[in-house]
């Protein structure tokens, strides 16, 4: 499958200094956002992959769609990415624009990773802890990955905080190996 990242990155760049621009960086991310959930449903799939429809057509299917939900900038997006047949991009182009917004406010992305979806008391302690460890605007994402067992593996940046029965085990493993 091919790497999307580097053909959705200059529309990333592009959208975020246009919101730069115009004192929108956070409207975007909220438009970006909606667009990049939609465009994982299996009816936005089938539109966007309809070989009957034209281009044209596809575009004022989703703008409908989102109806006032995003602005002008981000209809003309969809329409430059229905051109260019890049509307696949949408995800990315979501995921590159929200790193570049937090290099901007200097915020840090935490991703949990946890084997069980945890209690709203479990949580709230867990986001407690690492916002008075990286500040009160890390954006926090829990993710379900059940082959960490249990316990939870923490990520920010390109640092990983394994806490997981797996990475126990995996050490332990090592340690009798060596």
């Amino acid at each position: 499958m091919i790497e999307l990242t580097p053909l959705a990155r200059p529309y990333a760049k592009a959208l975020f200094a246009s919101a730069i621009e115009s004192n929108t960086l956070e409207d975007m991310a909220v438009e970006l956002n909606t667009m990049a959930v939609a465009s994982l449903e299996d009816g936005v799939i089938n539109t966007i992959e309809n070989p009957t429809l034209s281009r044209q057509e596809i575009v004022d299917i989703l703008v409908k769609l989102f109806d006032d939900s995003i602005s002008e900038t981000s209809k003309k997006l969809l329409s430059i990415l229905a051109e260019n047949k890049r509307l696949n991009l949408l995800e990315p182009i979501f995921s590159i624009y929200q790193d570049l917004l937090e290099q901007h406010k200097k915020q840090k992305s935490v991703e949990v990773f946890v084997a069980v979806d945890p209690s709203d008391s479990t949580k709230e302690h867990i986001e407690k802890k690492i916002k008075a460890t990286y500040g009160n605007d890390a954006n926090i994402s829990f993710s379900k990955d059940p082959n960490i067992m249990g316990g939870l593996s923490i990520k920010i940046g390109d640092e990983t905080l394994d806490l997981s029965i797996r990475g126990k085990v995996n050490k332990l493993v090592n340690q009798l190996n060596f």
